[in-house]
């Protein structure tokens, strides 16, 4: 299957035809750095002048934003598709995954694995008490999927194999319905199976620019033993403006900062990501760690994207410092309107020397950006040229292979990795990736739009999905879930924020519901489609020849929090069952299957209550034959647990099953395809309903 032996990994390079014509390309792709020159002359400003100043500009940065914004504003028209796909060819590093797939197979190889590896390669991350102890815990925060993780286990085998090491990590909680999925990596094929390493906070949303979040996460991090090593991979959807990635994105930065801060023992390492160095925000978060590490670089990885601006800041050496006099500051500004509106330092108490070294930083990362997209935008025009796409190819080949021999990559026995070569044999992919569509002029003129246009735009939108997605619908009257024995069903409840509105959901494809939100996000079309509610099309013929009984559950009016409603059905719905006799069947409508909470209702029905469960195409659960009225017990219980956080607006019920029994196996599947089918018939539905109406 791969090449067998060290023979490969010691001689490739010496295989390889570099050229004299690509050297200085080599280099330079694989050397984009900056170290900053600590001044001793330096000092950080008197605690009582933190947040004080307002925000305030330096004329070279602007200068250069403008410079970089201009150069961005030319891809405005561009679809994302079509430039992602014209970069990707054009991406020097684009072979690089696949040939570490072929050569070394790792566990969950993903852009962001070579990133880390790149940086723990470049530089001596792995603190010298570590490896003297033999001991090490780290800590990830907005780690998801968790590539970081599987590469840094990856490097450790391989370089320090000795160290006994633990870690803990945190991100935006994908089971957790609340959280915008433009913000939050869905992908969970890594998460899944370790579970136990993850904190979401105390409000199980994983939001980290939450101050109690933040704590619980700095506590079971110091728990495990010494914190040598923070990494930070947080992002914020900027899509809707790009010209500003660094103010949207610089307050979650600040809040990751200063957990790691918190968490990190003397001597351990920083790595975050950053975006361009413009504003006041971030010259003030680098002014503030160049005096708590002794060693900062900023660094582009060769698998970071070449056109886009992520750095990340590697920080060696923590220093020995006492914060606790800082930490009502910190706090104060820490996921605040503060951190917005005043400056963390004065400019006056900025020295010129470290300017001098952030323009000279900012000047270098900013120049190779608008050299890539130039480039990029040359060689779209060009796309006749042949010899142009002719050193492309050999670029890529380069790359690839000294990539692999200049950080001398290897694979590890399965048995070295976290999940021991599970995630090899599942084999599976992400169907819920980050979704986005047309180009940034597309998307703001469709806010100008007017109701016609928009409708006319969604109904194009929903004829393209639904011709171009193999989406599994239910194409029969009913599919059914047996219950071939039933099973002993151990209750697990997790609490968390009541859910106000479902943004999210593990159980759909993320265009159909996306579509269904943008249409009830124009007040209008709402207003319509609550006018003239539905019908229900309820078959009979579906209920079989026995006395049954018809829930139907309120519809959701969007007025109020969700989680009020979500509870208020399951009442209606424990009281239905409660009237059912041994053999009676239920006809349910209107039930939610986009939350784990009732996910975990509908499983413990089907596997402890009835015989069987058919999910129909007009959107109707069957709940067939109850077998037994004392299988009910269940749902007192999860009533009772209910009831004891019904007037907590802080915490309710979120699930009441560890998402490893709901979110697996046929039951998923069957939950994900009824979803698609009837999120789609509601998008269509809604729409012919509009169009009669305007």
């Amino acid at each position: 299957m791969f090449p067998s032996g060290e023979n490969f990994f010691t001689q490739s390079r010496q295989k390889l035809y570099r050229g004299d014509e690509f050297e200085d390309e080599l280099n330079d792709l694989f050397n984009k750095k900056f170290q900053f020159r600590f001044n001793a002359e330096w000092a950080l400003p008197a605690a009582k002048d933190w947040f004080t100043a307002s925000p305030w500009k330096v004329k070279g940065l602007e200068y250069m934003k403008s410079r970089l914004n201009f150069h961005k504003s030319q891809l405005n028209d561009f679809s994302i598709e079509e430039w992602s796909s014209h970069t990707r060819r054009r991406n020097p590093a684009g072979e690089v995954c696949w040939k570490i797939r072929c050569l070394v197979n790792p566990e969950f190889l993903t852009q962001a694995w070579t990133k880390f590896y790149e940086c723990a390669s470049t530089y001596n991350i792995v603190p010298s008490e570590a490896v003297a102890e033999k001991k090490m815990v780290s800590l990830h925060l907005c780690e998801a999927p968790g590539a970081f993780i599987t590469s840094l286990n990856h490097y450790l085998k391989l370089h320090h194999e000795p160290i006994d090491w633990k870690w803990v990590a945190n991100t935006l909680n994908p089971y957790y319905e609340g959280n915008s999925p433009s913000n939050m990596i869905s992908d969970d094929r890594f998460m899944f199976h370790t579970l136990d390493n993850w904190d979401f906070g105390v409000d199980n949303t994983g939001n980290l620019m939450d101050w109690e979040n933040s704590q619980a996460i700095v506590k079971k991090a110091k728990a495990l033993g010494k914190v040598l090593l923070v990494t930070a991979d947080g992002s914020i959807d900027c899509l809707q403006k790009p010209d500003a990635q660094e103010e949207v994105t610089s307050p979650l930065h600040y809040c990751e900062i200063i957990t790691a801060l918190q968490a990190l023992s003397p001597g351990g390492t920083l790595i975050f990501k950053l975006f361009t160095i413009f504003e006041h925000s971030t010259v003030n978060l680098l002014y503030l760690i160049n005096h708590l590490f002794k060693e900062i670089n900023i660094y582009k990885p060769i698998t970071s994207r070449q056109g886009n601006s992520e750095v990340y800041a590697i920080c060696l050496q923590y220093k020995d410092v006492n914060l606790t006099p800082y930490i009502p500051i910190f706090q104060s500004a820490f996921g605040t309107e503060l951190y917005s509106n005043k400056s963390l330092f004065p400019l006056e108490k900025i020295p010129d020397s470290f300017l001098k070294q952030i323009e000279e930083c900012a000047y270098y990362f900013c120049s190779i950006q608008c050299q890539v997209i130039n480039s990029n935008l040359q060689a779209y025009l060009m796309q006749k040229n042949i010899a142009l796409h002719r050193d492309i190819k050999k670029i890529r080949a380069l790359v690839a292979s000294e990539f692999i021999w200049k950080y001398d990559i290897k694979p590890i026995d399965n048995e070295l990795e976290i999940l021991k070569g599970a995630l090899h044999e599942e084999n599976k992919i992400n169907t819920n990736p980050r979704y986005h569509r047309g180009s940034y002029t597309e998307r703001q003129l469709y806010t100008k739009m007017s109701l016609k246009e928009k409708l006319k735009n969604l109904n194009s939108f929903l004829q393209a999905e639904m011709l171009s997605n193999p989406m599994i619908l239910i194409n029969e009257p009913v599919k059914w879930m047996i219950n071939e024995q039933s099973s002993k069903i151990d209750l697990v409840f997790t609490y968390g924020r009541p859910l106000q509105k479902v943004n999210s959901s593990k159980f759909i494809f993320v265009p159909i519901f996306k579509l269904y939100q943008q249409i009830l996000a124009e007040e209008e079309f709402k207003d319509i489609i609550l006018y003239r509610p539905a019908k229900l099309k309820i078959d009979p013929s579906l209920l079989g020849p026995e006395p049954s009984k018809i829930i139907s559950l309120p519809e959701f009016q969007y007025r109020d929090s969700y989680n009020v409603h979500e509870k208020n059905c399951f009442k209606i719905l424990l009281n239905g069952l409660q009237e059912l006799l041994e053999g009676e069947s239920i006809l349910l409508q209107n039930f939610n299957t986009l939350t784990h909470f009732n996910v975990s209702i509908l499983y413990i029905l089907s596997r402890a209550c009835f015989e069987k469960i058919g999910l129909t195409s007009s959107g109707s659960i069957i709940l067939s034959k109850l077998i037994d009225k004392s299988s009910l017990k269940y749902m007192q219980l999860i009533d009772e647990e209910c009831n004891k956080v019904r007037k907590d607006d802080k915490k309710d019920v979120l699930n009441c099953l560890p998402v490893q029994v709901t979110n697996k196996e046929d039951f998923f599947s069957m939950i994900v395809f009824y979803n698609n089918t009837f999120y789609r018939n509601k998008c269509t539905e809604y729409l012919e309903k509009i169009e009669q109406s305007l």
